[in-house]
C-alpha cells in the first residue's frame, strides 16, 4: 500500500515538473516549412556533466518585414529543449522558462548567457565536446529555423571558437 502511494506521488510530482519545464511548449513540426526570412548563426552549447542541463546560445536574424515570435525548440540530441530567461530581481539572478520571445522585423535576437538562452536536458548518450547538435526552432507563423550547434566544454565562454583552446594563443 505504501509503495503505491509513493508511486502516485512520484507520478504527480513528475507531471508537475514536466508541465513547468516545457512539456507544453510548442515544438517545430518536422514538416513545417523552413523560414526564408529568419536564420540562425553562432550556435553553441555549453555542455555540463549529466544530470545537469546544458545551456544553448545563438543569434537569430530576421531579414523579413514582419516580426515573429520564437515559440519552441527541440533537438534529436536532447530529450528536452526549453527557452529560458535569466533576470535579476533584488540582487538575485533567477531563471524561468518563457513561452515566446519576440524577434523584430529587420532585427536580431541574441540568446546568450545571463539573458534568453536554451536549457537542454537529457543529452543523448555519446554526445561530446566537438560534436554538432541540430536544434530546430518553432516560429509563431508556422515556420521553423534549424541551427547546427557546436558542443563546447563547461568552461566555454561566448566568442570562443572551436573548443575554446589554443586558437591564436601562444603557450
Amino acid at each position: 500500500m505504501m509503495a503505491g502511494g509513493v508511486s502516485a506521488c512520484m507520478v504527480l510530482a513528475t507531471s508537475a515538473w514536466a508541465a513547468g519545464h516545457g512539456a507544453m511548449a510548442q515544438m517545430p513540426a518536422a514538416d513545417a516549412p523552413v523560414s526564408t526570412a529568419v536564420t540562425a548563426s553562432d550556435c553553441w552549447i555549453r555542455q555540463l556533466p549529466a544530470p545537469a542541463p546544458s545551456g544553448g546560445f545563438l543569434v537569430l536574424h530576421n531579414a523579413g518585414t514582419q516580426a515573429v515570435n520564437l515559440v519552441g525548440a527541440r533537438s534529436s540530441d536532447y530529450g528536452q529543449v526549453m527557452i529560458h530567461q535569466t533576470k535579476e530581481e533584488n540582487g538575485v539572478s533567477k531563471m524561468s522558462m518563457v513561452h515566446q520571445v519576440a524577434l523584430p522585423a529587420g532585427g536580431q535576437l541574441a540568446l546568450k548567457p545571463g539573458s534568453y538562452h536554451l536549457m537542454l536536458e537529457q543529452a543523448r548518450s555519446g554526445l561530446k565536446v566537438g560534436d554538432q547538435a541540430q536544434v530546430d526552432f518553432a516560429l509563431d507563423n508556422g515556420q521553423r529555423v534549424t541551427a547546427q550547434c557546436e558542443v563546447r566544454p563547461a568552461n566555454a565562454m561566448p566568442g570562443m571558437a572551436g573548443h575554446g583552446m589554443k586558437h591564436g594563443m601562444k603557450h
